[in-house]
């Protein structure tokens, strides 16, 4: 089960995975034992969520025992749960009481309603949280790195693979060589397309639970070949974190689908709109494509 839409924010896993303790959980999520693996990863997701919940309920929602729970805090160095929550807590505090209070209003206006309530407020606060200034910031290094790349390559599997074909479409208009890597074919025809990119070059990697592991094997050769990495995914536990050279994150949580792709679709439109602007040639294109289309469009009388 995910943890509480209500409680994450990209802020917040950023803020928790540089500091000290954050890195120690890293390291188990890399080298840990099974469970100890998935609690990182379930930490991971949501600082917040761990910084204001008990043991039981993070067991529940979890999955992982309590008693495992706090062998893996001893694992830390720590004399159990509660210091181990304080320390969360530390990192993130200045986070906890707006994210939670932004969640206390929505849950409270969608009281007594239905799914359809509940996601359309899980939308809303799923792109508030994207608004920090590091994500927007991240935002304009991408799309400085598009603009100065020999060719950009998107790619994506799965339910990822419609993020990396908006992606690609928005950015084709505005600049040449761009790929999307997985539109036909399969893994294996998707290699061979790939297989071009070397250095000089940007890879776009889209990947959202549940994870591919073509995407992050192939991006991988992409970076032996010598090209950029871009990660676009929801977590810094995805596997694609870890070798990307740049890391945009989407949280995704749903309160019933497996994951959102609204905050993924929130950081394409950005980066497009980032991308725009960031050179008057494209604002130029932008035109001309605007008046080819126009004769193909219907107006109403």
């Amino acid at each position: 089960m995910s943890p509480s839409p209500s409680s994450w924010s990209a802020e917040a896993d950023r803020r928790f995975n540089a500091s000290p303790l954050g890195k120690k959980v890293l390291s188990l999520l890399a080298e840990g034992s099974p469970s100890q693996r998935g609690l990182s990863e379930f930490i991971l997701r949501d600082p917040i969520f761990v910084a204001t919940h008990g043991i039981e309920e993070v067991a529940r929602q979890s999955t992982i025992s309590a008693s495992t729970i706090s062998r893996y805090v001893r694992d830390l160095g720590l004399s159990g749960y509660a210091e181990f929550r304080a320390a969360v807590g530390e990192t993130v505090h200045a986070l906890i009481a707006p994210v939670n209070k932004l969640g206390a209003e929505l849950d409270k206006g969608s009281a007594g309603h239905g799914a359809a309530e509940a996601s359309l407020a899980n939308g809303l606060r799923s792109i508030e949280a994207l608004t920090d200034p590091q994500t927007a910031h991240t935002i304009r290094e991408v799309a400085m790195s598009i603009k100065e790349a020999r060719n950009v390559w998107v790619m994506g599997f799965g339910l990822s693979s419609h993020l990396a074909a908006m992606l690609t479409l928005g950015l084709q208009p505005y600049r040449d060589g761009v790929v999307n890597v997985v539109q036909y074919g399969g893994t294996e025809v998707a290699a061979g397309r790939l297989m071009s990119a070397g250095k000089g070059d940007l890879v776009i990697a889209l990947a959202f639970p549940r994870y591919s592991a073509d995407v992050t094997e192939l991006a991988n050769a992409a970076k032996r070949a010598g090209a950029g990495i871009v990660a676009l995914t929801d977590s810094i536990a995805s596997p694609l974190a870890a070798m990307a050279t740049t890391l945009l994150l989407a949280p995704a949580p749903h309160p019933l689908l497996p994951s959102s792709s609204l905050p993924a679709l929130a950081l394409i439109e950005a980066l497009v709109s980032e991308f725009l602007v960031s050179d008057p040639a494209h604002i130029e294109r932008a035109g001309r494509l605007a008046a080819a289309m126009s004769a193909y469009l219907s107006s109403s009388a």
